[in-house]
C-alpha cells in the first residue's frame, strides 16, 4: 500500500521563531523525506527583505500572512498538517493570546518542540512562572543534557520525550544592507567590544546593584580607552526606560559607548549577528548570545554568571578582569570547550532531522 508523504508545518510569527526553527525546516526540505510548509508573518518580510531571499533560495513552500491571520485563521493549515514544529510549546510557553495553540491541542496534533535558548526557563531553570513545567509536545529536541536540577521541576514523563541534538540554531541571513555604513562609522575605533545585557528584563537574576556596578565598570573602561567602541545591546535590542535613562547619562560622558537598539540609531533593525560581525570580542549575560559568539569565532566572556556551564568562560564583573579581556584578541580554549558540548551545527541538524523523520514515520497508518 502506498502512503502519502507526511508533512510538517512551521508558523513563524517573529524573528526568534525564524532563527530557531527555519534552519531545521530547510534541512528537512533538502533531505526530501517529508514535505515542509512555512507560514510567516508579513511584517517580518517587510522589515527584513533578507528573510524572503532565504526562503526563496531554499525552495521551501511558504505563505505570508498577517499576525492576525496567523492566530485566528491558521486552524485549517494546522488541521491539514501531520506534525507541527515550534520553539514555543503550547502548554509550557502558552498563556498569551495564541489561538493557534488551542487549535493544535484540540486537533490533537503531533508537535515537535525545539530549544531556542541556551538558558531557558522550563529546561535549564525553573523560572518564576511555575513550580512544575509540563510540555504538550510529543518530541522535544534539546541542545545538551539538562542539569540534574531540571528533574525537580519537569513534569512526569517529560524526560522520556527529550532528545539531545546539539545546537541547531544558526544565522541564515546574508550581509546586513547597512553593514558598510556601520563599519565606516566604527572604523575610527581601534577595537569594538559588544556587550549584551539583560538588565531590566530578568530582574529576578540581575539586581539594580549588579546593574550599577556593571555600568561603573563600562564607564571606567570607556573613559580609560577612548579608542575602543563599546556597543551596548539589551535583550533583543529592546528598551527598558529606567535602564536606558541611566545608560544615556553615561553616554554623555563616554561618547565611545554606543547603543544598539531595535528602533533607534545607526543599528536600528540590525540582528545580533549583524552587530556581532563587526565586533572584535563579545561580553554577555548568560544567554544564547554566548553560543552565537563562539560559533562566529569571537572571543567571549560572561558577566553575572549563575550557570555551571559558563564556568569555563572568563568572568568580567570587575574592572581589572574586564580590561584584561577586552585588550586580548585571542580566541580562548573555553570556546573550544563549548563547541565540544554543543556540537557541529550541520551534524546536529542531521540528528534532529533523523529524529523528526522517525517520529513522523511512526504515525503511518
Amino acid at each position: 500500500m502506498v502512503h502519502d508523504r507526511k508533512n510538517i508545518l512551521l508558523i513563524v510569527p517573529h524573528m526568534p521563531a525564524f532563527d530557531s526553527c527555519v534552519p531545521l525546516m530547510i534541512h528537512l526540505h533538502k533531505r526530501g523525506k517529508v514535505d515542509v510548509k512555512i507560514i510567516i508573518n508579513h511584517r517580518l518580510i517587510k522589515i527584513d527583505p533578507r528573510i524572503k531571499q532565504i526562503l526563496e533560495a531554499s525552495g521551501v513552500t511558504y505563505v505570508v500572512k498577517s499576525l492576525l491571520q496567523i492566530e485566528i485563521f491558521s486552524w485549517l493549515q494546522i488541521a491539514r498538517s501531520d506534525f507541527i514544529l515550534t520553539h514555543s510549546d503550547p502548554i509550557a510557553y502558552g498563556g498569551k493570546f495564541r489561538p493557534r495553540d488551542t487549535f493544535i491541542k484540540r486537533l490533537k496534533k503531533n508537535v515537535v518542540f525545539i530549544q531556542h535558548g541556551m538558558v531557558q526557563q522550563g529546561l535549564q531553570t525553573k523560572g518564576e512562572l511555575r513550580d512544575v513545567w509540563d510540555y504538550y509536545s510529543q518530541t522535544l529536541l534539546i541542545w545538551a543534557d539538562l542539569p540534574n536540577t531540571a528533574t525537580e521541576f519537569l513534569a512526569p514523563g517529560v524526560a522520556d520525550r527529550l532528545h539531545v541534538t546539539g545546537i541547531t540554531k544558526t544565522n541564515l541571513l546574508g550581509t546586513w544592507p547597512n553593514q558598510d555604513r556601520l563599519a565606516a562609522e566604527l572604523s575610527k575605533f581601534s577595537r569594538r567590544v559588544l556587550i549584551c545585557h539583560n538588565f531590566g528584563f530578568e530582574a529576578e537574576r540581575y539586581s539594580d546593584h549588579m546593574f550599577e556596578k556593571a555600568l561603573s565598570v563600562w564607564a571606567a573602561a570607556a573613559q580609560s580607552r577612548p579608542d575602543i567602541a563599546f556597543i551596548l545591546r539589551s535583550h533583543r535590542g529592546k528598551r527598558r526606560n529606567n535602564i536606558e535613562q541611566k545608560i544615556a547619562k553615561v553616554c554623555i560622558d563616554c561618547p565611545n559607548i554606543i547603543r544598539s537598539e531595535r528602533y533607534f540609531g545607526i543599528m536600528a533593525m540590525a540582528t545580533i549577528n549583524d552587530v556581532m560581525a563587526l565586533a572584535d570580542c563579545v561580553i554577555s549575560h548568560p544567554s544564547t548570545t554566548i553560543l552565537d559568539a563562539v560559533y562566529e569565532g569571537k572571543p567571549v566572556a560572561v558577566m553575572n554568571s549563575f550557570q555551571p556551564m559558563f564556568e569555563c568562560l572568563p568572568n568580567v564583573d570587575n574592572l581589572d578582569d574586564f580590561t584584561k579581556f577586552i585588550e586580548d584578541d585571542t580566541v580562548r580554549e573555553p570556546s573550544i570547550t563549548l563547541r565540544k558540548i554543543y556540537g557541529n551545527v550541520s551534524d546536529n541538524l542531521d540528528k534532529a532531522s533523523n529524529i523528526i523523520e522517525q517520529q513522523m514515520n511512526k504515525t503511518r497508518i
